[in-house]
């Protein structure tokens, strides 16, 4: 039995209560046992404790928030050796046993945000690895723009171990905040609630470490100072973050505007920090911060501007490509072959498939896969379905006035099963050409076959209720299930033809679990890329019903095979 998720938002308005009354106490400067030790560690230890409650009670994403939790508790452990300490007249020493908790926590933080980003991170382009590098490089430098002048004054006296220790705080707490920054910009407007819950948590620890190090430096550091009024807030969000009520996931793994503009702002801020060293003494580590964001956002910049500069060429190819085939209809370029497919057991025809060929004016053939992908990204998709299927059927009608019943097969493009007006255009072509329904084959492929959309599945139905019967071709190439097969009404299975021709080597066993797989669901199976007697035989044991390859014959225009099928060279 699980554990209820709790609504965070039941508990902030009391929590934001004592919060507030805590600010107030600090700014007309009450300074009591109760208020500046206890009050400080409830606030720091009930929000901890909430992070380590969620990570015990809650099964989703337990891994980090255990991590994180884990974090937390050291974080939360060294302000309690601190003021504990402090309560007995102990006066820290730079860095002191605290300081080794609060490093401690870091890893653990770290590795809670890496196993959030990672559903984006393992598929991250460079460009957003570099927009997350632009936004940290570019914090750090502000960060160490205002920290660094005092860290070198060292009005405070602070050994050099203690100069340091205390500037990687807010270092630390800059690539944190990067990494969230960017993790709300992708997750999204729905889904970077916990990501922006946890970046406004890094923002205001790196406040309060960043004013921490400059009294520090500046040798008026004390227990109580305005930072204690900003550490509260880090793990305050980190607890609502950890108890949001569940939501759904979108690992989109890709940059957007957010990160464009993410990486811009820390670019511009870049900019105004070599822009000042003209008039200021800018610390030198932060000018080198400041130029690595630059150079970091120009690349990025570019990359980004490269990509688009290749899609928008890839477009205008593409828009181009399908002017030609567009054209190529209009002036009867386009010609249907076919290759015929016959049985396994006795070489009788059983039909044969339509296939698309493009030969232009000057003689030069243009290959289906060169200009069928374009096509099906565009409008002409329909119209030349509609153009193969009339032609199809054509002459196919034909083969039967001559005496010959077979069957042809079409292919369909997986956008033309989005195309809900389908079935009533394929109903108009059979009424058009006389040619009945059953003979015709409808091939999609094997990814189109399983997707889990709702007007797909009603088209395909709606097609196979006209009497026409489908087909899964290229079948082993995708990612189908016996599941999702058996929930569509397919009726043959078409093997593709790179298992077949290396099925004597390696893939005899992938011919043959398929064959036993279309068994199993009642359908036909086509064995495409025969090119050998073999090749033929093997099936022919495995229970192979059909064959279509170049052992039987090339794909031949429309005369043609029908001269052909007048005096059919029969498999043996």
């Amino acid at each position: 039995m699980g554990f209820p998720r709790l609504d965070p938002r039941a508990a902030l308005p009391a929590a934001g209560a004592v919060l507030a009354t805590y600010w107030v106490a600090l700014v007309v400067g009450v300074d009591t046992l109760l208020l500046t030790h206890w009050a400080s560690l409830a606030l720091l230890t009930v929000p901890t404790v909430a992070v380590v409650t969620r990570a015990v009670l809650v099964g989703q994403d337990r891994v980090a928030w255990t991590v994180l939790s884990v974090g937390m508790t050291l974080w939360t452990l060294g302000f309690v050796v601190q003021v504990i300490g402090d309560m007995h007249g102990v006066v820290p020493d730079f860095p002191s046993i605290s300081d080794g908790f609060w490093l401690g926590s870091y890893p653990f933080a770290f590795t809670t945000f890496a196993i959030f980003a990672w559903p984006w991170l393992r598929r991250a382009p460079k460009a957003l690895t570099l927009e997350t590098l632009a936004v940290g490089f570019g914090l750090t430098a502000l960060v160490t723009a205002a920290v660094v002048p005092l860290m070198t004054a060292n009005a405070g006296g602070l050994s050099t171990l203690a100069r340091i220790v205390n500037l990687t705080y807010p270092v630390a707490d800059c690539a944190l905040l990067s990494v969230a920054l960017i993790g709300a910009a992708v997750a999204g407007r729905r889904g970077g609630r916990t990501w922006m819950l946890l970046a406004l948590g890094a923002l205001a620890l790196t406040s309060a470490d960043a004013v921490w190090a400059l009294q520090a430096y500046a040798g008026t550091w004390e227990p109580v100072m305005p930072s204690n009024a900003l550490y509260p807030l880090w793990p305050s969000f980190v607890a609502v973050a950890a108890w949001l009520p569940a939501k759904p996931r979108r690992a989109r793994g890709r940059g957007g505007l957010g990160t464009h503009a993410a990486a811009l702002v820390a670019a511009v801020a870049s900019v105004a920090l070599l822009v000042a060293n003209e008039w200021l003494s800018i610390p030198a580590v932060s000018v080198v911060l400041a130029a690595l964001t630059l150079l970091v956002a120009v690349h990025g910049t570019g990359r980004a501007f490269a990509t688009g500069l290749r899609a928008s060429l890839a477009a205008a190819r593409d828009r181009e490509l399908v002017e030609d085939v567009r054209e190529a209809m209009r002036n009867g370029e386009l010609d249907l072959y076919f290759q015929p497919l016959v049985d396994v057991a006795d070489g009788h025809v059983h039909g044969a498939e339509a296939l698309l060929r493009w030969r232009r004016p000057d003689g030069v053939f243009v290959p289906p896969d060169a200009f069928l992908p374009a096509v099906e990204r565009s409008d002409l998709m329909g119209p030349l379905t509609d153009w193969v299927l009339d032609r199809a059927l054509a002459a196919a009608a034909g083969w039967h006035r001559s005496g010959h019943t077979l069957g042809v097969s079409v292919n369909l493009a997986t956008g033309n099963l989005s195309e809900a007006d389908l079935p009533g255009r394929v109903l108009a072509a059979l009424r058009r050409n006389e040619f009945p329904a059953a003979k015709l084959t409808l091939e999609i492929t094997e990814t189109a076959a399983v997707e889990d959309n709702a007007l797909t599945a009603h088209v395909l139905t709606a097609l196979r209720e006209l009497g026409a019967e489908l087909a899964v071709d290229d079948f082993g190439t995708g990612h189908s299930s016996l599941v999702r097969l058996s929930e569509f009404p397919i009726s043959e299975l078409k093997v593709d033809r790179s298992f077949v021709a290396d099925m004597h080597d390696a893939d005899r066993p992938i011919v043959a679990t398929s064959i036993q797989l279309a068994r199993m669901l009642g359908l036909r199976v086509v064995a495409e890329g025969v090119e050998d007697q073999r090749t033929l035989d093997a099936l022919a044991a495995l229970g192979c019903d059909l064959a279509q390859g170049y052992f039987v014959s090339r794909p031949l225009p429309a005369l043609e095979f029908a001269g052909w099928l007048n005096h059919p060279v029969l498999v043996p």
